[in-house]
């Protein structure tokens, strides 16, 4: 005899409320709100907005899609990936961890491999880019970039707003739009996954 065949997870539901008023299962949808989310990423407290993606608790608009997160018990979940690093000299990076940018990065290997930031060496012409230049750290659901004391510094512009050179090793927040350039040389975007 076959084993009885289970029903889809994505099957449609009839329902007749308003979607506003629906309850959603936490449990079905956070695995789909970031498939990239691993269990060993750090666990943060969140809430979901109505089409089930993962914001900070102290949001009132859904970081992925704008929408208003209706209120609600924040819980804990694996981080998902924040969004990534789009390079002016091609490539995406993606902000699932931390992020060491330079001409020629290096990272202490006496850290434990899933708390190695990625590397991305960056071409320099002129060497104006230092070895490591900046990095990209995550903090719970913050992006902050750091100046590593670079020779040629590292200059962030917030969208709408005029660019600002980092001093060195002090943080900085950026949001979605977020321009990074390093040594006038290479520009990154911050951008959020849809």
């Amino acid at each position: 005899m076959a084993p009885p065949e289970a029903a889809p997870v994505d099957a449609p539901v009839a329902v007749d409320e308003p979607a506003s008023e629906l309850t959603t299962d936490r449990a079905s949808l956070a695995p789909q709100a970031d498939p990239t989310a691993g269990a060993e990423g750090p666990i943060v407290l969140a809430v979901l907005c109505p089409a089930g993606h993962a914001s900070s608790p102290h949001s009132g608009s859904c970081r992925v899609c704008g929408r208003d997160i209706p209120p609600q018990q924040p819980f804990q979940t694996p981080r998902p990936r924040l969004g990534q690093l789009r390079i002016s000299t091609g490539g995406v990076v993606p902000l699932d961890r931390g992020v060491l940018l330079g001409r020629a990065p290096r990272v202490n290997s006496d850290l434990p491999p899933n708390a190695r930031p990625h590397l991305v060496r960056l071409g320099s012409v002129d060497n104006d880019i230092s070895r490591n230049h900046a990095e990209v750290v995550l903090e719970g659901w913050h992006v902050l970039v750091r100046d590593l004391g670079s020779t040629n510094g590292t200059t962030i512009a917030l969208p709408g707003q005029e660019p600002v050179r980092l001093r060195p090793t002090e943080d900085q927040g950026i949001e979605p739009g977020t321009v990074i350039s390093l040594a006038d040389e290479v520009t990154l975007v911050y951008e959020v996954d849809a």
